[in-house]
């Protein structure tokens, strides 16, 4: 291959896992929590990081905020380019961060239960 060239890559698409959150409050009648999708690939498993979808004032948005499985929290860059209003952004950064770390746990069972029931 001369050095002009480039050679594809085959990767295998990344299955999502979605796990409901319907059951967690979030405290604020502004936020729901809608779900967590969380990819995972058949040769390496799940991935650490998951998307959590919402809805503010009733209207999902199409934006998700990224979320580490495996440290249970939010980083602040994961707020990063996640939110249009202020307002919205001001009260998730509020409320999601202790929301989830205790959500977290039940989340990577979940997923993880699910892995092992596809192997």
């Amino acid at each position: 291959m001369s050095k002009n060239q480039t050679q594809s890559i085959k990767m295998a698409p990344y299955k999502i896992q979605s796990v409901s959150l319907h059951e967690l409050v979030s405290g604020s009648e502004l936020i729901e929590f809608l779900r967590v999708e969380v990819p995972y690939d058949e040769a390496y498993g799940r991935i650490p990081f998951a998307r959590v979808l919402y809805a503010f004032n009733g209207v999902e948005q199409e934006q998700a905020v990224p979320m580490d499985l495996d440290k249970g929290a939010f980083s602040d860059s994961s707020f990063e380019n996640a939110f249009e209003d202020e307002q919205l952004e001001k009260t998730f950064r509020e409320i999601a961060p202790e929301v989830f770390r205790n959500a977290a746990p039940q989340i990577v069972e979940t997923v993880s239960k699910a892995a092992a029931s596809r192997q």
